[in-house]
């Protein structure tokens, strides 16, 4: 994880490393530490753990991301899709949720990820979805002694109505004792088909609703497959903007 990070910090702070005859030298941005040497990947290597020193002190293990937002609110979690860094997050935000709430086109691939990486089964899980045939595509797993409530979503759905079907669950199931997880999984198909400017308004009631019932919800993005001006949009929509890795998550500030 140090490595990642010290490679981070080197790709934000490249415009303070030189390269001039007769080598290689670098200026710290914090402090008024510096560096000359011939050899390249040496001294590059030196101001990565020169960078590292001022802000491993910042760096924290065993915690949660939600608790930077107090465990409520959206989050927008950027990493290409399929990715070990999506899987990651996956993990990560469904395992404290004792109901989860599944907004996705793949639910079997999302109920096997419950049933193989956590430890036990969420006290509920409801699936929205407008997978064809939803039962037959989870047949293969062995769900009969688990509480799953499947809702099959038509897929000439308009937003309005998606939006009230998802304020129907969580009118259902908001005052409900425990910690509410939702994964909303088709942002980037609900920016393609609707739009931008009705996708983002739709946006705005969303996040507002998960945060009534005190739910955090996170949206998967694959940021390769929006422009910038996309992108810059919606990070203003979040509470918390996150990159995704394989084994950490970086919160995306210099993007907010």
């Amino acid at each position: 994880m140090a490595e990642e990070i010290k490679q981070h910090l080197f790709d934000h702070h490249q415009d303070y490393l030189s390269h001039e005859d007769p080598g290689v030298s670098w200026e710290c941005p914090y402090c008024d530490r510096s560096e000359i040497s011939y050899d390249e990947e040496k001294t590059i290597q030196h101001f990565k753990d020169h960078l590292f020193e001022h802000e491993d002190q910042f760096i924290e293990s065993g915690v949660h991301v939600a608790d930077d937002i107090d465990r409520s609110g959206n989050i927008l979690v950027k990493a290409p899709q399929g990715s070990p860094g999506i899987k990651n997050a996956r993990i990560h935000f469904l395992a404290p949720g004792d109901i989860v709430i599944l907004v996705t086109t793949n639910p079997a691939a999302r109920l096997r990820l419950l049933r193989e990486e956590l430890g036990s089964w969420p006290a509920l899980t409801v699936v929205l979805t407008t997978k064809d045939n939803p039962a037959e595509d989870i047949a293969g797993l062995d769900v009969s002694d688990v509480p799953i409530e499947i809702v099959k979503l038509s897929k000439r759905l308009s937003l309005s109505k998606l939006g009230n079907t998802i304020s129907q669950v969580l009118d259902e199931h908001g005052r409900s004792e425990g910690r509410i997880t939702v994964e909303f999984d088709i942002l980037s198909e609900i920016i393609d088909k609707f739009g931008e400017k009705p996708a983002f308004k739709f946006l705005q009631i969303l996040t507002n609703q998960f945060k009534t019932v005190g739910g955090i919800a996170y949206y998967p993005l694959d940021p390769d497959a929006h422009d910038k001006s996309t992108l810059s949009l919606l990070n203003d929509s979040f509470d918390l903007v996150i990159r995704a890795t394989e084994t950490n998550f970086i919160a995306d500030k210099d993007n907010r």
